[in-house]
């Protein structure tokens, strides 16, 4: 997990101390910051704990059995779904790793075993899935694979979905394609 400090008292209750990163991944945002509620104050120390959304987006984002358990206590306590959802994109963008595919995943599994729904299932399988096509893409054209053609061959989809994706970076400006030849070929924008 790549804590700072692992406490724990004599009753087994546990303290993992992080710095600047939650076990190499979240970190604690200005937002998350706001949401923390006062614990305990002194003249030399100052204690936060995280708001049930942060807390379940950083059990939302493991591998650990035990984090499905907390999960699902936070879920059933009530939650803003839509803090969840915003702080995860607004993670995934400033790390520019797709938190949103490890969280999907968990709330699927949430669901499996608990038989609780979220709101921001489908919406985060989307975004997922749209990143997760955008890094392929970008990935193939970066190893020089720069025709619609060689890249549905590459990944094995068609060519119509691939030049569907590939029109849809272009028009955000991620990619340019150079129409002058044909096949046309496939290049990332610079700055």
């Amino acid at each position: 997990m790549q804590t700072y400090a692992i406490l724990e008292n004599q009753d087994g209750f546990r303290w993992d101390l992080f710095l600047s990163k939650v076990c190499n991944a979240l970190t604690l945002s200005v937002e998350m910051r706001k949401r923390a509620n006062s614990l305990y104050q002194s003249s030399s120390l100052k204690v936060f704990i995280a708001s049930k959304e942060d807390l379940f987006l950083f059990k939302g984002i493991t591998e650990r059995e035990a984090d499905l358990d907390d999960m699902r206590i936070l879920a059933q306590s009530g939650l803003s779904w839509e803090v969840i959802s915003q702080e995860c994109m607004s993670q995934s963008q400033a790390s520019g790793v797709c938190w949103e595919d490890a969280l999907y995943q968990n709330l699927i599994d949430l669901k499996a075993k608990y038989r609780i729904e979220s709101p921001i299932e489908k919406p985060l399988r989307l975004t997922a899935e749209r990143k997760i096509i955008e890094i392929t893409l970008i990935g193939q054209i970066e190893k020089g694979n720069n025709t619609v053609k060689g890249i549905a061959k590459k990944i094995h989809e068609p060519e119509t979905f691939v030049r569907r994706e590939i029109n849809r970076l272009a028009n955000q400006g991620t990619i340019i394609i150079d129409k002058s030849k044909k096949p046309n070929k496939l290049f990332l924008k610079t700055t």
